[in-house]
């Protein structure tokens, strides 16, 4: 029987948000999940979809595309703490034409169990749960996980950046969606700027980006970087030649700027890190 990939995700201690906060951001994951679902349509069997309250859910077609999902939401999100379980195994309740949350089987179970799971850990925020030896694949998903909460706000911006444009892609991926990656790129940045603050993350963001201007024109078309199980030339996949002169264009600052946020934020090694866990899930839980 053909496996799936079921993702649950939910927020961190989502209680401690006021409800005009929670309202703000379920504002803001809706307007992001409903464009990633543009992003990764051809590798989802359904789409990702609020299920209860915080807690989002959605039906893959493998496991490295789930994990890459969860990925660019978990930045797109920062600050706010995201947590997700990821099951593979079989889809044996299917309703026609119902949404994810609407489907069952072992692949939902392993899922829930898995969040559950994260639920305990405090050096983890993603686990996945197969019939096979899961602990390398869990250990190294999260080897970037203390790297990313170390990021500042402007670091964030930058390293959002950085995975929209070079964005880790699977061949069945079609990620080269330039209005979609601008609408991403442009929201991100303006949640900074124009909305009101989580008391969360309150310190004064308008401060750290008046030297900043967001230039839509200068966003080039993505160019990414591919997953196939293989880690030859991991140096060049994650560095890209211009790169920091590319995104100092977008935000109409110095390439030493751009170089000094990559190096402080700890962007090439987070990527680094992934890289190394991605091809590892591909080749160990691919097609």
């Amino acid at each position: 029987m053909k496996n799936y990939v079921s993702l649950i995700v939910d927020i961190e201690k989502s209680r401690m948000y006021g409800i005009d906060e929670r309202n703000e951001m379920q504002n803001y994951m809706f307007y992001c999940v409903e464009r990633l679902n543009q992003l990764f349509t051809e590798s989802m069997e359904y789409e990702v979809a609020f299920s209860a309250g915080d807690e989002l859910q959605g039906l893959f077609l493998d496991a490295t595309t789930a994990v890459l999902y969860f990925r660019l939401l978990e930045m797109l999100l920062k600050p706010v703490k995201l947590r997700a379980g990821i099951g593979v195994g079989a889809w044996t309740v299917k309703v026609k034409n119902g949404l994810s949350t609407q489907q069952d089987g072992p692949a939902y179970h392993k899922a829930r169990k898995a969040i559950e799971e994260v639920h305990k850990k405090q050096l983890h925020n993603i686990r996945i749960i197969s019939d096979d030896n899961d602990a390398m694949a869990n250990h190294l998903i999260n080897a970037s996980y203390n790297l990313k909460n170390q990021q500042i706000y402007m670091q964030n911006i930058v390293y959002v950046i950085v995975e929209l444009l070079y964005p880790f892609a699977t061949k069945r991926m079609n990620l080269n969606k330039y209005d979609i990656v601008k609408d991403l790129l442009g929201i991100k940045f303006e949640y900074g700027i124009g909305r009101r603050n989580l008391s969360y993350y309150s310190y004064s963001k308008r401060d750290v980006l008046r030297q900043y201007a967001f230039n839509y024109p200068e966003i080039p078309y993505a160019d990414p970087v591919l997953i196939d199980g293989n880690l030859d030339g991991i140096e060049g996949e994650i560095t890209r030649k211009n790169m920091a002169v590319t995104i100092a264009n977008i935000l109409n600052c110095s390439r030493q700027n751009v170089e000094t946020i990559i190096k402080r934020g700890n962007t090439n090694k987070i990527r680094e890190l992934d890289y190394v866990a991605l091809q590892y899930i591909e080749k160990m839980y691919g097609e």
